[in-house]
Order: structure tokens, then C-alpha cells, then sequence
């Protein structure tokens, strides 16, 4: 049996797969955002500017990035697409757009200072980049674009910075006379550091949000998966109302106690000899359909799916919370599975294959219930005397040629929940049962007519 360590690492194995699934998925989609942000981009220039030499080399400009992505985006589409990647193209991006940001464009009609380049409100394009590289869910990614983009504007600031004839305020600027500031900003070649610096503690600030914000939506996504986990689990014990309710439970199934509930057991007549002349395929496909079948009806009925035991199939009524007609609509749906199972037959009569015959035997009483296991697996169970002898009226069924066999318990709840309950059942009286000294007041209800073993699966 797999020891914790390794279910813990199965599970690690199982998340990192998922992640890095997510990941490649991600590459992709910031392709095609990618390709829109540069489509608006390229629309706006070519809107607002004139057209010649300096805004073809704009456009330019765009369509290298665009095949920077297109490369990153090939590879991802790939199983084993190295992990690198990302970072190269990010760096490609970051390095390439901070030079063209802060260079004149070399077709420009009038070269201005390079200074003049940090006043045009450019830095922005650069936090595109680094949005972008959070689609990724990659929060690694997005702290190193963060990072690499506030490094790389430094360095193209400083560049700006020791060019000849730059100036820069010898002191803080916001301590100077009003007039002095503004004869500093209308001078071309003036560089506001404070401004500068405050773009790089911005570009910081938002590689951390958006790192934070990929770690938050990984987080999210296990939640998902584990709460998706954990209600697939109920789904294959109660009806889907009933899922929708545990499902926004902290503890959905409550503390072990002690309540009064309905047993049903059903099982298919001579399945013993069938699974042994026939393939196991055969064998779970009848199984399949007729628990599928089986449980339809539970849920129609408001009922849970305790357990399958085979070809037995255990519901209950008045789990987790008990209700106010939990004995009749567990007799009701005695019968509607024997009607169900009717229907069936005509289907398989139809194509060749001997009807299905099916016991089913119920009780009412006390139980005892609650969740046991551990976190890894965890079930509800339900035990108790009561289960016993549902049990045992099921497998009485052959014996008193009868179809399903009631306990009186169940009987006399159904009747105290609604006096007018009409039943099918007639009362047999006292019945000795294996395992149990003292008799147990049976009721017992026939179909019209005996439709016999199996013998083929549809």
C-alpha cells in the first residue's frame, strides 16, 4: 500500500502536470494578446502620424515583437517545450523595447535630444509587457519581468543621463523656487531623475501585484480542483440537490450520532452464476447499466447511494438530514425500482436477451453515521442493527418468493408519516432470520408475474 510520502508526492507530481499544462496554455493565450496589443498600437500610429520613414520604423518596430511572440508561441505549443523560454523571449522583449524607447528613432525629420525621449510617456509600453507576461501563470515569470524591465530602464536613463548636455537638478527638485523648476523642465536636455525613479518603483510595484496575483490564481485553481474532487465524492452517493447543499458545508456529513433512517438493499437474482460463465466485460456492463438505473431511481426519490457490494446496490433515506417521509418514500422507491427494472426488460426482450429479476429488501430504525477514514479517503457509513436486517429481508426475498420484503418498522413509520399511505404489500407476519433471535414481522409485496434470472448482458 502506497505509504503517505508518496501519496504526497503523487500528489505533487499530479499539481506540477497541471501547472505546467497551465502554463503553456497561458503562453498561448499571451500570444494572442500580444498580437491585439500591437494591433491597436499599430492602428493608433498609424492614425495619429504622419506617414513616412520615421513611422515605418515604428511599424517595424511592431512586427519584430509580433515574431518574437510568434516564436515563443510555436514553441509552447509543444509537450516539452523548455521551461527558458519564457524568460528569453520576456528579455528579448524588455531589452529590445527599452532601447527603442529611449534611442531617437533614427528616420525622425528633426533629431531632439535624448532626453526629450523620457518625456513622451513611452515607459508605458513597457508595463504592456510585463502584464503580459502574468497570463503565463508563471509567478516566477512575472517578478523577473518586473524586475529585468525596472533594471533595464535604469540603465537606459543612465545612458540618457551621461550624454553630453544633460542636465539633472543638483539637488531635490521639489525644494526648488517655482521659477527655477520651470526653467529646468522647459530646458531640452533636462532629465527629471525623481520622475525617472518613480517609474522604475512603479514598474517594481506592479511586477509584484501581478506575481502576487498569478500565485492567487494558482491557489484558486487547486481550490477548484480539490472542491471538484471532493463533490464528484458526493455525487456518487447522493442525488444532485442534495450535492449542491453538502457542497457549501464545512463539514457536510456532521458528527457521528445516532438517527432513524430507511435501508433498502436490491440485488440481481442468479448474478452469481452469470459472472462466472460469462466475460468480465459482460459482467461490468450489465453491472454499469443496472447501477446507473438503480441509482437514478434513489435520486428520484430523494435517497443516497450508500455502497455498491457487487450487484447489490444500498440506498438510504434520511441521510445526512432526516426528513418527514423518509419510510414512504423509501417503499415508493422499492416499487419504482422494480417498475424501472419492468421498462428494462422490455428493452432487453426486445433485443434477444432474457429479462432481469431483482430482490429488494428495507427496513426502518435506528442507525449509527458519520464519516469515517482518513483525509486521503474518506466515506460516509451507516451501521447498526437496522442495516442488518434490510439486509437479510433482501436475501429472504428467494426464500418467500417474494419481490421486495418490508420490515414492519418500515411499515408503521410509512403509516404514521401519512395514515392514508395506500400499500402494495401484504403482511406475512413473523420471520426468523439468520443471525437475529428474535423474528422479524415481515410485509411482503409480488409482481404479476415471475420474469426469471439473468442469462446474457445486454
Amino acid at each position: 500500500m502506497p505509504t503517505a510520502p508518496t501519496l504526497e508526492l503523487r500528489r505533487y507530481s499530479r499539481l506540477k502536470n497541471l501547472r505546467e499544462r497551465a502554463e503553456r496554455q497561458g503562453a498561448a493565450l499571451q500570444f494572442w494578446a500580444r498580437t491585439a496589443s500591437l494591433a491597436v498600437i499599430s492602428c493608433f500610429f498609424s492614425l495619429i502620424s504622419r506617414w513616412d520613414a520615421s513611422l515605418l520604423f515604428v511599424l517595424a518596430g511592431l512586427v519584430l515583437f509580433q515574431l518574437v511572440g510568434l516564436i515563443q508561441f510555436r514553441f509552447a505549443r509543444r509537450r516539452n517545450a523548455p521551461w527558458w523560454i519564457g524568460y528569453l523571449v520576456g528579455t528579448l522583449d524588455i531589452i529590445l523595447l527599452t532601447v527603442l524607447l529611449v534611442t531617437p528613432n533614427p528616420f525622425a525629420q528633426e533629431v531632439a535630444p535624448a532626453a526629450m525621449q523620457l518625456r513622451e510617456g513611452s515607459f508605458k509600453f513597457l508595463l504592456i509587457f510585463v502584464c503580459l507576461g502574468a497570463l503565463t501563470l508563471s509567478t516566477r515569470l512575472a517578478l523577473y519581468l518586473g524586475a529585468l524591465a525596472a533594471l533595464t530602464w535604469t540603465i537606459g536613463v543612465g545612458w540618457v543621463v551621461f550624454h553630453a548636455g544633460t542636465v539633472i537638478p543638483a539637488t531635490n527638485l521639489y525644494s526648488l523656487p517655482m521659477t527655477e523648476r520651470l526653467n529646468l523642465y522647459l530646458n531640452p536636455n533636462f532629465v527629471d531623475t525623481f520622475a525617472q525613479a518613480t517609474n522604475v518603483l512603479v514598474v517594481l510595484i506592479i511586477g509584484a501585484i501581478m506575481a502576487l496575483v498569478v500565485s492567487r490564481s494558482r491557489h484558486l485553481s487547486e481550490d477548484y480542483v480539490k472542491a471538484e474532487r471532493a463533490r464528484a465524492n458526493l455525487a456518487r452517493h447522493f442525488s444532485p440537490n442534495v450535492v449542491d447543499q453538502l457542497a457549501t458545508d464545512d463539514e457536510p456529513f456532521g458528527p457521528v450520532r445516532r438517527q432513524d433512517i430507511a435501508v433498502l438493499f436490491a440485488d440481481i437474482v442468479g448474478f452469481t452464476h452469470y459472472s462466472e460463465d460469462h466475460p468480465a466485460e459482460a459482467v461490468f456492463e450489465l453491472l454499469r447499466q443496472f447501477h446507473r438505473r438503480m441509482e437514478q431511481v434513489v435520486f428520484d426519490h430523494h435517497g443516497t447511494v450508500d455502497n455498491y457490494i457487487g450487484d447489490c446496490i444500498m440506498a438510504t433515506f434520511g441521510v445526512p438530514q432526516a426528513s418527514h417521509d423518509d419510510a414512504t418514500r423509501a417503499i415508493q422507491c422499492a416499487e419504482a425500482m422494480i417498475a424501472a427494472l419492468e421498462d428494462w426488460n422490455v428493452q432487453r426482450v426486445s433485443r434477444g436477451y432474457p429479462p432481469l429479476d431483482v430482490r429488494i429488501g428495507a427496513q426502518y430504525g435506528a442507525v449509527v453515521l458519520g464519516a469515517v477514514g482518513s483525509e486521503r479517503n474518506l466515506s460516509f457509513a451507516v451501521v447498526g442493527d437496522t442495516v442488518n436486517v434490510a439486509s437479510r429481508l433482501q436475501a429472504l426475498c428467494r426464500e418467500l418468493q417474494a419481490n421486495i420484503c418490508f420490515g414492519s418498522r418500515l411499515v408503521e413509520a410509512a403509516k404514521a408519516e401519512s395514515p392514508a399511505t395506500q400499500l402494495n404489500a401484504r403482511d406475512h407476519g413473523p420471520v426468523s432470520i439468520r443471525g437475529r433471535d428474535e423474528p422479524v414481522h415481515v410485509w411482503v409485496e409480488h409482481r404479476a408475474e415471475n420474469q426469471g434470472a439473468i442469462a446474457v448482458s445486454a
